[in-house]
């Protein structure tokens, strides 16, 4: 069975969990994920130690009780989780070690609605374009923010640039999220930054997921687990990919704006000619969703 990209776009939606203070503030994000033998979520040390009113580097694991819920499938339906992994956020600048990841285990049962991601291993993801959900300062119901993927510094992290005038950027309280990328379709990573020196700089950075995978195993799937996350297109499908996901979304705008006409025209003629118009837009919506998940799959 052929699955089309809105189904992966809904499991990611699905899968965004949002971590609260025992006073009931959101701190950030954590996001399901599959492990060998259940699924966890997965977010950073420093949002639990904020949930829990730790200091940001502390070293031994927490093992108080968080809680979380999957805002956009169950809003409000909180579970309970505990700290089953622990890499602390660490002092020294000039370690490269993994840091600042945290796995969570579940209490109780998951939302149905509710589907855990794969990560996907990439290389060459500059300027990829990509999306992510938070929850900055004074917005608890969350919000998007969309930018580029630029390349890997000294640490390890991948930094990710805001490319837009307007919009939200990402700032405290993206913490944790999965950062979709919209070429290779599918979680690249995990944010854990944002620059908060210079308000003019807009730039965050992520932890990749080859840096996740190797810092906790669990979370590492056999290749043959799942073929569409695990198959990176090559550049040229790459570029197929950007191509067709442009043109699919003006072929979407354009049908859009044909149904509203639709609704608005009273001549029996004209109707049947905008009918036609919608007809031959669905038609090429079709094939360039066809040619996506020929590419994808």
């Amino acid at each position: 069975m052929v699955v089309s990209t809105d189904n992966y776009i809904q499991t990611f939606r699905s899968a965004i969990a949002r971590i609260f203070h025992s006073s009931g503030a959101v701190v950030g994000v954590g996001f399901l994920v599959s492990g060998r033998t259940q699924n966890y979520i997965l977010t950073c040390a420093h949002v639990i130690a904020s949930a829990l009113s730790l200091p940001e580097d502390i070293v031994e694991a927490p093992s108080d009780d968080l809680y979380l819920d999957f805002p956009l499938i169950a809003s409000g339906q909180q579970l309970k989780a505990k700290v089953i992994f622990w890499q602390p956020v660490v002092s020294n600048a000039s370690t490269s070690e993994p840091e600042d990841i945290a796995g969570l285990q579940i209490k109780g049962q998951l939302p149905k609605d509710v589907q855990p991601l794969k990560l996907i291993s990439a290389n060459n993801i500059w300027e990829h374009p990509f999306r992510i959900f938070g929850f900055p300062n004074g917005h608890n119901d969350g919000v998007w923010a969309t930018g580029v993927l630029r390349d890997s510094q000294g640490k390890g992290w991948v930094q990710l640039e805001d490319s837009k005038v307007t919009g939200y950027r990402i700032e405290p309280g993206f913490s944790g999220a999965p950062i979709w990328d919209e070429t290779l379709v599918g979680v690249v990573g995990m944010a854990v930054a944002a620059e908060k020196r210079r308000e003019d700089i807009k730039t965050a950075f992520m932890i990749p997921a080859d840096v996740l995978i190797a810092a906790w195993d669990e979370i590492a799937l056999p290749i043959s687990s799942n073929a569409h996350t695990q198959r990176i297109p090559s550049r040229v499908q790459q570029l197929k990919i950007k191509t067709l996901q442009q043109r699919f979304d003006v072929l979407s705008s354009d049908y859009e704006a044909a149904h509203n006409q639709l609704n608005y025209t009273l001549s029996a003629s004209d109707r049947n000619i905008i009918q036609r118009q919608i007809n031959s837009i669905l038609q090429e919506l079709e094939q360039v969703e066809s040619e996506l998940n020929i590419i994808n799959h």
